[in-house]
């Protein structure tokens, strides 16, 4: 649901480009208003979900690293 309203705001922010794109009449300009706004969702998406896994995977890191000085201070101590 989020995503679709995403591709709904980025739709509604370029209608006046797509508007122009159609008053000129030529398929070249039509197709680019279309194609840009969803490849520059794609781009936006990709980006966002690379970034989504890095962190996870860097608190997860972190995580274990904190779990394995806990254990080894614990094992030193004996």
């Amino acid at each position: 649901m989020n995503d679709f309203k995403n591709i709904m705001l980025a739709y509604a922010a370029s209608a006046s480009s797509l508007f122009a794109a159609i008053e000129t009449r030529t398929l070249i300009t039509i197709i680019s208003a279309v194609v840009l706004q969803i490849l520059f969702f794609a781009i936006g998406k990709a980006i966002d979900v690379g970034l989504q896994i890095y962190l996870h995977r860097r608190k997860f890191a972190s995580t274990r690293v904190a779990e394995l000085q806990r254990s080894e201070s614990c094992t030193s101590e004996e």
